[in-house]
């Protein structure tokens, strides 16, 4: 994305990294992660 996108933006989530330099994550997965994010328990 572009700058100008990330300065329209209201929020921006970190990257979901894990435990090693694998990076792969199930769509499902990621999905269920940013909605966590999102929505979970503050």
């Amino acid at each position: 994305m572009t700058e100008e996108v990330f300065e329209q933006a209201d929020y921006v989530l970190g990257p979901i990294k894990g435990p090693g330099d694998y990076n792969h994550l199930a769509v499902r997965s990621a999905a269920a992660i940013i909605l966590d994010r999102l929505f979970g328990n503050r």
